[in-house]
């Protein structure tokens, strides 16, 4: 009993501090955030930080994992079998949105930090985004084999799918920052047409 209530402990502890550097690095950027603040805001000890990650920076990469493995187990559910290609892109947009309402500032973090090459982390965060971009290419792919969408090459599927994905978190990031009243289900609606456009044409 007392070995489960501190495995509990420790884990309340690093949940803490993952919900703590995940708001304020959203809210200021990697580099504007220090472990300081981190611990501050967690209301736990400096040391507590350290205690769990041996850095800052194995902190934001833990953030990365944690939050793109997550998603990507998450967008995968959201296909059937029963779904046709056309239809399984719509699922993505609108999974998409759901966990950028429900995740914020994990998304800004994410975007700021995508396109940098200078993080000890980017091995990482590279190997993440591969699992993302590898449902949406499997995707592509059926489509392309069911004559739904307009035959691409390896190197092309890869880069689209990409971009498709890109687009749909920058774009449901935009509407929950820009246009908040709007209906998210219409916004992913139409992230899915622009992207589905583009892979019949």
């Amino acid at each position: 009993m007392g070995r489960m209530a501190d495995t509990a402990k420790r884990k309340s502890k690093k949940d803490l501090l993952f919900n703590a550097a995940m708001s304020i690095i959203g809210e200021r950027g990697y580099g504007g955030t220090s472990v300081d603040e981190i611990a501050a805001r967690a209301g736990v000890a400096k040391g507590v930080v350290y205690y769990y990650f041996d850095s800052k920076a194995a902190l934001a990469e833990q953030l990365i994992k944690t939050g793109l493995d997550g998603l990507a187990v998450r967008l995968d559910r959201v296909i059937t079998d029963e779904m046709s290609a056309s239809e399984a892109i719509v699922a993505l947009a609108h999974e998409q949105m759901r966990q950028v309402e429900k995740r914020r500032d994990f998304v800004k973090f994410l975007l700021s930090e995508m396109w940098r090459e200078d993080r000890e982390w980017q091995q990482t965060l590279d190997s993440c985004i591969e699992k993302i971009v590898d449902i949406f290419a499997r995707e592509i792919k059926r489509g392309i084999v069911d004559g739904e969408f307009e035959p691409l090459d390896d190197e092309e599927m890869a880069f689209i799918a990409q971009t498709i994905w890109a687009t749909f978190l920058s774009g449901a990031l935009n509407w929950t920052v820009i246009h908040p009243e709007d209906d998210p289900a219409r916004i992913a609606d139409r992230l899915a047409q622009y992207a589905l456009a583009g892979l019949r044409s």
